[in-house]
């Protein structure tokens, strides 16, 4: 099975396990709403950094795709909202791989760094852009925090990684300040969790905080599945 295939599948299958799948009626997302609901997400993921993970300076590794662009920006906008730093946060548009080591060197001594890879980019793309970021955190030893967007989560993009690369493997086992957001779609709730790969296999340690989702973003989110 491809990764696109594997991707597709888990993110069905998430759907099912969370009774949100859409009916027949359901309409696809404008491009227009796609970005209102990266808004509403990115300013959730905004408030985890900087009030979960206690986060003043965040760096943000991403893809070039307008879609996560918007969900970018939209947690840039809560993170200077709410941090005292000058240098409150800082992006790297990741366009190949080979850009990820010098994107993380100019994170370095940032509190928090957050990998978002997901939007209009093949699932094939963001793996190997996840793989590269994961792969220069680790020959960094980045002691701050590591956030996995939903994107990178949900499809074990870093436990794949990690039981391909050793480096990574080892890096990752030992890091006890990963962080990721789920959606509890049938309660209307996005969940924060402290996440291990010790195992190696990822999985949620703690649920440190709960966002409520307010009718409209969870809206846009169940249409969007």
């Amino acid at each position: 099975m491809s990764l696109s295939d594997t991707m597709h599948a888990l993110a069905l299958g998430g759907a099912l396990l969370l009774g949100i799948a859409g009916g027949a009626s359901a309409q696809p997302l404008t491009l227009g709403e796609q970005f209102a609901l990266r808004g509403y997400t990115g300013a959730a993921m905004g408030q985890v950094l900087t009030g979960v993970v206690k986060a003043e300076r965040v760096g943000v590794l991403t893809n070039p795709s307008s879609i996560c662009a918007s969900l970018v920006g939209a947690i840039g906008g809560q993170v200077v909202a709410t941090s005292k730093a000058a240098d409150a946060f800082q992006v790297a548009a990741l366009s190949k791989p080979e850009d990820a080591a010098a994107a993380v060197e100019a994170f370095n001594g940032r509190d928090a760094v957050a990998l978002i890879f997901g939007g209009q980019v093949p699932a094939e793309e963001n793996y190997a852009l996840t793989k590269a970021a994961l792969r220069a955190l680790a020959d960094a030893n980045y002691r701050g925090a590591l956030f996995l967007h939903l994107r990178v989560w949900v499809p074990k993009f870093a436990e794949k990684a990690a039981l391909e690369d050793p480096v990574i493997g080892k890096y990752l086992a030992a890091k006890e300040n990963i962080y990721t957001v789920t959606v509890d779609a049938a309660n209307g709730k996005a969940l924060v969790h402290r996440v291990s790969f010790a195992e190696p296999a990822q999985r949620s340690v703690e649920v440190l905080h709960q966002v409520a989702m307010n009718p409209t973003w969870l809206d846009l989110f169940k249409r969007s599945i």
